[in-house]
């Protein structure tokens, strides 16, 4: 018979499992897995099945990443105010902070405080929980979605002549 591994004729063939799959193996070839008649019935290095409720869980967390969500499902969104570079200056400058001072209490470097209350960056959320726990100022406001009108295709999705308006 053949060897599956190695392909050579041999008289002696065992049965291996290897990474889970089982082969019919020469005598040479059978060091690199476990052998498949293991003692009391069980195979050697089987593993059990999962319980049903294991994969009932697994089958219905599968579902609810795969469920298409829409985007505007969530009526009212939280955004950054317009005005949030007067808004932290004014703050820092009720305290009597210089921008160093707020910079080494937010664990920031002072070009950082500069560039917010200049308003050449934005701040990312952790940096905007930061400076509204720091200063004692709410930075954010709810806004809600505007939904698009008119022009829609059939179908349930969007699509770029959605998007483009038509003179």
């Amino acid at each position: 018979m053949l060897c599956e591994m190695c392909g050579k004729q041999s008289d002696i063939i065992k049965t291996i499992s290897v990474e889970g799959t089982t082969l019919k193996v020469c005598k040479e070839c059978s060091r690199f897995g476990e052998s498949s008649e293991g003692k009391g019935g069980a195979k050697k290095g089987t593993v059990a099945a999962p319980s049903r409720t294991v994969v009932a869980e697994r089958l219905e967390a599968r579902e609810r990443r795969m469920r298409t969500r829409s985007i505007y499902a969530d009526e009212d969104t939280t955004d950054l105010v317009p005005e949030y570079p007067r808004l932290i200056r004014e703050a820092r400058m009720a305290r009597d902070w210089k921008q160093e001072d707020l910079a080494a209490k937010l664990n920031e470097r002072a070009s950082v405080i500069a560039k917010l209350e200049n308003g050449s960056i934005r701040p990312d959320d952790t940096l905007l929980k930061k400076l509204e726990h720091e200063l004692g100022i709410k930075l954010t406001e709810k806004v809600s979605v505007v939904k698009p009108e008119g022009g829609r295709s059939q179908g349930k999705a969007l699509t770029l002549g959605d998007m483009i308006k038509k003179k």
